[in-house]
């Protein structure tokens, strides 16, 4: 039916499909399971608990898994893999089969198209996350649009929308949200409430000391099932700062890379908005990813492919390239001139 795509978007929309099957819980139901590991290894996933490249054969990958001792017991041969392989690889297909009944239309397979319309660089392979902390969600965000509403020189709203994937074999209650007002030291800073406006409710905790939100959605998500939610925080502060940021910190396991459908709606990956005051519009504004704090808020020289043009009193990037965990992505604005950094 897909006859006016090419052979690499079919291919690669094909691909996608079973991505998605390979964690869907009827296949593997937690990421521990020998099925999973075993499907990651055939179709060369990334495992960063083997922290090497897959092997050319089946059977070499099969060897690789070996390092896990928790899932396969210290296993000397690959017989435990090739049962696991066996099990796993027909309920794969089984869903497949399924899965393909129910894309019965072009527009069934369209987001796979979107999906597969990569860069070269993307197309030899999976994308590759670092390990996240010991202590990050258990979640992946394949979506985050993130919007922020300015009065003057103060940022008064930010509304996130998500599309997040459980990672969590005992099931993914909530999802942990904070922000703050102040740039003062951690244990000083002005927390601002999140509240929940779809697909969750906002529960205000204490951890550590620390005022979060935990956005608790209907049900606990097991490992590859999906939730769509929106919140919203709303600062009550009137400071006024020279400078400004809207800042995403990484703290789960990484966030897809950027996608845009018709080449302005967002479909994946992180996008970053901002909406100034009319009578108010800040001089510079750029975007950063992966950079310590101070590099983050230093004005880029005029010329740089990091600053970003205000379109009637908005700004917009969607960022690229995946989102690595144990990092920070944003945009970072002034009201006033950088002489030092524009010769």
């Amino acid at each position: 039916m897909l006859h006016d795509w090419t052979v690499s978007e079919r291919a690669h929309a094909l691909w996608r499909v079973i991505e998605e099957g390979i964690v869907h819980p009827e296949v593997s139901s937690m990421a521990q399971s020998r099925s999973r590991r075993v499907l990651q290894a055939a179709f060369r996933l990334p495992d960063p608990d083997v922290g090497e490249e897959w092997g050319a054969s089946l059977t070499d990958r099969f060897k690789q898994l070996k390092v896990l001792k928790g899932i396969f017991n210290g296993a000397t041969t690959t017989q435990p893999m090739e049962i696991a392989w066996k099990h796993g690889v027909e309920r794969l297909a089984e869903h497949l089969e399924e899965r393909f009944d129910a894309l019965g239309t072009p527009d069934d397979w369209a987001r796979y198209r979107r999906a597969s319309l990569e860069t070269p660089r993307q197309v030899k392979g999976p994308v590759v996350y670092r390990r996240p902390s010991e202590g990050a969600q258990k979640l992946f965000v394949n979506l985050h649009i993130m919007t922020v509403i300015m009065q003057g020189r103060t940022e008064i709203r930010r509304i996130s929308e998500r599309l997040i994937t459980s990672q969590d074999e005992n099931g993914l209650n909530y999802f942990r949200a904070w922000s703050f007002s102040s740039e003062s030291a951690l244990r000083d800073r002005t927390y601002a409430q999140t509240y929940a406006l779809w697909g969750c409710r906002a529960e205000h905790v204490m951890e550590n000391g620390l005022p979060v939100t935990q956005l608790w959605f209907p049900r606990p998500l097991r490992t590859g099932e999906q939730a769509h939610f929106v919140s919203e925080v709303v600062h009550e502060t009137t400071e006024e700062k020279e400078r400004g940021w809207a800042n995403v910190e990484v703290d789960h396991f990484g966030i897809a890379p950027g996608e845009l459908r018709d080449g302005v709606l967002p479909v994946g990956g992180l996008t970053i908005r901002i909406r100034f005051d009319r009578d108010d519009l800040p001089l510079a504004v750029w975007c950063y990813a992966e950079q310590n704090e101070r590099e983050r808020y230093e004005e880029p020289r005029v010329g740089s492919g990091r600053r970003l043009d205000l379109v009637c009193g908005d700004v917009v990037k969607t960022f690229p390239d995946p989102c690595q965990p144990r990092e920070s992505y944003g945009i970072a604005y002034s009201w006033f001139s950088d002489d030092r950094m524009e010769g």
